[in-house]
């Protein structure tokens, strides 16, 4: 069956602008999962709300763009990927400027609502668009930046929200957080419009929307309770939600592998989930994302509270951490090594030493630890997550065939974001569950939990490529004894 966008720009320059307008726009898109964090207590002081009223400004951001990658995915590649890449740019466009004139916190609330869908729109169109538009010796390299771009986006949050409320631009406050976005989306949207071609529509099947709703529910569920389990103390409705949306999601992914649905478009198509490599791939992003995601959380917390950082010293801590993943990303988009586990394994390694001094460092200065203690750790921990990010996503998305990229591009940022999720509720419960006054010896044995994720990440990808190399030589053994029976 012929796909759309296999052709879809005719000249390498153009190639090139519509690769970048797609990275600006994950860039903005996953800047936005935690730039707020930072502005919660003046959101709560400025609407005269809780801090947990104030945290949904946060979750109505992270629960629609979890939940609806994966079926906006899939209608990318039958509606049309330039289409809805424009649609959720545009979306997440007018929630951010209704965020910063929002009058009441259920507005701002709203309005974070339509930035998270807008970004769950997009972003899934990247990893395709960039699948189908650049020639395959090229991919690795785009493969390299989208991770380089998308790291640095949601590692550099807590950076940019800091100074943005340290510099108090115009007098807006964290009203000045939503609106750069508004710039970087217009750029966006008009060299997308300029660059990309229109669409081609080739499939004529219906959409399996029953599926599509299952997921949504299933992966807003679980969203909701692993983020606000700790808050809410963990009541029995809120446990049950997690096993329930678990068995949904389990239910989901069999009626896929098993095609219940005849003449509908499956969700996800049958190929992926019979691919070992794509599937590994997948569970290894939603594993080293459910690590890593809470170490920057986790500091920026901690240094305000313990040593009493400003959000501007918290900005300069962390932003070591972006610059090193961005080299690490761009390392990985330019070196192919012959084994695909042989990056991650690498990465995961690195990543697992950094934590693990973050862990010693923290123990020995406590509330006396200075900026300059953190930057050898965070380099470490940088490099090895972009190495390792940028490695697996090109492995995945080398598994897939054209027509089903939406659908890929969304199973893998699905986990993502499942993945961020987990790692900031698992590092917040055990930062803040065992002691009413969280110390810098909590935060360190809250940093034992992504070491010990890394820790069997790097003996998984271990395995992974002792398999590989196994199965590599048996090929090179039967091709030369077929050779020598000739």
């Amino acid at each position: 069956m012929p796909h759309q966008g296999t052709n879809l720009v005719s000249t390498g320059a153009r190639q090139w602008g519509a690769v970048w307008a797609l990275l600006l726009a994950a860039f903005v898109a996953m800047l936005d999962v935690t730039m707020v964090n930072l502005a919660l207590p003046n959101i709560a002081q400025d609407f005269a709300i809780s801090g947990s009223h104030a945290q949904w400004v946060l979750l109505a951001y992270l629960i629609p763009l979890a939940a609806f990658l994966l079926p906006m995915g899939r209608f990318g590649d039958a509606l049309g990927r330039r289409r809805l890449f424009c649609v959720g740019v545009a979306a997440f466009a007018m929630g951010a400027c209704l965020a910063a004139c929002s009058p009441t916190s259920a507005i701002l609330i709203a309005a974070r609502t339509l930035q998270g869908i807008g970004a769950a729109c997009l972003m899934p169109q990247i990893l395709a668009l960039i699948n189908v538009t650049l020639p395959p010796d090229q991919r690795r390299r785009a493969f390299g930046y989208f991770g380089m771009i998308s790291a640095m986006g949601a590692i550099a949050g807590p950076v940019f929200g800091g100074v943005f409320l340290e510099l108090d631009l115009f007098g807006l406050g964290w009203r000045f957080v939503f609106l750069p976005s508004i710039p970087a989306c217009a750029v966006a949207f008009l060299v997308a419009l300029l660059c990309l071609d229109k669409d081609e529509f080739v499939r004529k099947q219906s959409m399996d929307v029953w599926q599509g709703a299952l997921s949504i529910c299933a992966i807003a569920m679980l969203v909701f309770a692993v983020a606000q389990g700790r808050v809410l103390g963990w009541p029995i409705w809120l446990l049950a939600m997690i096993p329930i949306s678990l068995g949904m999601i389990s239910y989901m992914l069999v009626c896929q592998a098993r095609g219940r649905s005849p003449g509908l478009m499956p969700l996800i198509p049958r190929e992926l989930l019979r691919s070992n490599v794509f599937c590994f791939s997948a569970a290894m992003v939603l594993l080293t994302f459910s690590g890593i995601a809470g170490v920057p959380f986790l500091l920026a917390v901690t240094l305000q509270q313990g040593p009493q950082f400003s959000p501007g010293s918290v900005a300069s801590t962390l932003v070591v951490h972006p610059l090193f993943a961005t080299l690490g990303a761009y390392l990985a988009g330019h070196f192919t090594p012959k084994s695909p586990w042989k990056l991650p394994l690498l990465g995961s390694l690195t990543v697992c030493t950094g934590v693990a001094l973050l862990v010693i460092l923290f123990q020995a200065f406590q509330n006396e630890i200075r900026t300059l203690h953190l930057v050898f750790p965070l380099s470490l921990v940088g490099v090895g997550i972009g190495v390792s990010n940028v490695a697996l996503m090109s492995t995945a998305m080398s598994e897939v065939s054209g027509a089903d990229a939406g659908a890929a591009s969304g199973v893998l940022q699905t986990s993502q974001q499942i993945g961020i999720s987990l790692s900031i509720a698992i590092v917040g419960g055990l930062y803040f569950g065992h002691a009413q006054s969280p110390t810098m010896l909590s935060a360190a044995n809250a940093f034992l939990y992504p070491s010990l994720v890394f820790a069997g990440a790097s003996l998984l990808f271990g395995a992974a490529q002792r398999w590989y190399s196994v199965k590599t030589d048996g090929r090179v053994a039967g091709k030369m004894a077929a050779e020598e029976n000739r």
